[in-house]
């Protein structure tokens, strides 16, 4: 299975949350780029965590009304996901923003291609088009 090279899953629920993280998630590589202050950037990555959160909530809580058989492959990527986040949590603690925007850009990157890959398989399992999603590395 290919995934689909577009950031849009078909699913309207998710793709409008996925705007949303990847919103944040500019949002705060900008704020760092121009140097914005330290309580604009930990306001905008609380929010980040926050939204996050709730948003890998919502899709793993969607896999289990629909008994998807590759959850926890899934959720591992979630965890993945967060523990990037964590990163990007310890560089703004430690006031490191080059490596802020290092993890940042990491982030952005992996969410992307999450979104992509796994997000996709998923929206397919959803829609019917693929009844037993291909294991993904």
């Amino acid at each position: 299975m290919t995934p689909n090279h577009t950031l849009g899953t078909g699913q309207a629920d998710m793709d409008a949350e996925h705007k949303v993280q990847i919103g944040l998630i500019l949002a705060l590589e900008q704020s760092l780029q121009r140097g914005r202050g330290r309580g604009d950037i930990t306001d905008i990555l609380s929010q980040l965590v926050e939204y996050t959160n709730i948003h890998f909530m919502s899709e793993q809580l969607l896999m289990r009304l629909h008994a998807y058989p590759d959850i926890g492959a899934h959720e591992m990527e979630h965890d993945h996901l967060i523990e990037q986040l964590r990163r990007v949590e310890d560089g703004v603690g430690a006031s490191d923003s080059e490596m802020t925007v290092t993890e940042i850009g990491m982030l952005k990157r992996l969410v992307i291609d999450h979104i992509k890959t796994h997000d996709h398989v998923f929206s397919q399992y959803l829609t019917g088009t693929d009844d037993v999603p291909a294991r993904l590395p």
